[in-house]
């Protein structure tokens, strides 16, 4: 999907701002200076709430922000970018109401004049109407696009009625940059393989760990069945910035999900440590074998893991890399010090060796699924590497 056609539509439609957030430092710390008008009265416009909201939003959903002026943003993430519409308000207000807001919190009515300037620029839009709206050009623009969810963060205001008492909660702004910083050393730690402390760290978000006293709203985020689906978003997006195959990463988290369908809520956070410790474990043998290698290496080296039950040739995985094969095959040599051929042999022969100890699966099967149809000759290339024939090697 086109994401600058989808914001030029929006602000055109809407006559409202709309940001890509590409960089999430800088963008919202951008939109902090052109847009929060006060840090102390709109706490959730600075970079740093927007920063902990958005990383933790979960795909096609929009979430609504509205501050004490009622005051409003939305905010979603499709496709892997992450999106801001706003701000925006939703009716008028008068100067009496600004006021009392104003020494409400302790802040000066001299601001009152500003704040209103400040307000008044702001379109006047309905929820109803934005979402329908935005979801519209998506949907224009992207025809394989699902419907999108609604949800409404209340608790950065008092004043929220019954309508919204199923919604996310946050009253208490030092959790949100507590939970915040436990989550970049939490994710830090997945992406760098830190097996010995990544428990630790994901006792320190769900809150497991007495040493951290927060209220029953912090404690219940992370621990409802309703979190996995943000953390699984998370985990996902720390092990692939450490270079792990998405492939693997795919197959680690989908088992858990299929596993989820039917547990129980103890069963639940235990098979979700299960899989951020599983996670973490394979990102760091994928650094302790792989990480050495440069970028493109390791994309061969996944093509051949990938591929180990059909046929690989050096052309096919020229063309999947996309340099000549002649480049790609003294690259190889060079970082790895052997030939493409040989290290399929060994890979064949290891994942061979794996499914001989683990399994009672007939040689002759082995043989086929690991790409050697002919049996006397995987024999034979399996005693090259490891001394002893596959039979003896299943029985020593």
């Amino acid at each position: 999907m086109d994401s600058n056609l989808l914001l030029s539509l929006t602000k055109n439609i809407l006559s409202v701002n709309a940001t890509e957030v590409t960089d999430m430092d800088n963008s919202l710390a951008q939109f902090e200076d052109k847009y929060c008008f006060d840090s102390d009265l709109q706490p959730m416009y600075t970079a740093d709430a927007l920063h902990y909201l958005l990383s933790s939003a979960v795909a096609n959903t929009f979430y609504e922000i509205v501050d004490y002026f009622n005051i409003s943003i939305l905010f979603f993430l499709y496709n892997d970018k992450r999106y801001i519409v706003g701000p925006y308000v939703k009716s008028g207000l008068s100067d009496s109401q600004i006021e009392s807001i104003l020494i409400e919190h302790n802040a000066p009515v001299s601001k009152s004049l500003t704040l209103k300037l400040y307000y008044t620029e702001l379109p006047i839009l309905y929820t109803a109407q934005l979402q329908k709206t935005v979801e519209g050009i998506i949907h224009t623009l992207d025809t394989d696009s699902v419907e999108f969810e609604y949800r409404r963060l209340t608790g950065f205001i008092n004043d929220f009625d019954s309508e919204t008492s199923d919604t996310y909660e946050e009253k208490n702004y030092s959790e949100i940059y507590k939970r915040y910083e436990n989550e970049k050393r939490f994710l830090l730690m997945i992406k760098n393989g830190d097996v010995e402390n990544i428990m630790t760290a994901y006792n320190d978000i769900t809150n497991r760990n007495q040493s951290i006293t927060t209220s029953n709203t912090f404690k219940n985020y992370y621990t409802s069945a309703s979190s996995f689906a943000i953390l699984r978003t998370l985990v996902r997006k720390a092990a692939e910035e450490s270079g792990l195959s998405v492939i693997t990463i795919d197959s680690i988290t989908q088992k858990y999900v299929q596993l989820f369908s039917n547990l129980s809520l103890d069963s639940h956070n235990k098979y979700v440590a299960d899989m951020v410790l599983e996670l973490t474990q394979a990102v760091r043998n994928h650094r302790l074998s792989y990480g050495k290698y440069s970028d493109t290496i390791q994309r061969v080296i996944e093509f051949i893991d990938l591929h180990l039950s059909a046929e690989i040739t050096l052309e096919m995985i020229s063309e999947y890399i996309g340099i000549s094969i002649s480049h790609l095959s003294m690259m190889f040599k060079k970082e790895t010090g052997e030939t493409i051929s040989t290290f399929i042999a060994k890979q064949r022969c290891k994942k061979a060796a794996s499914l001989l100890k683990e399994t009672n699966l007939p040689i002759q099967e082995i043989s086929s699924f690991i790409g050697y149809n002919d049996n006397n000759y995987f024999v034979k290339v399996f005693k090259k590497y490891y001394g002893v024939t596959p039979s003896n090697y299943r029985n020593g």
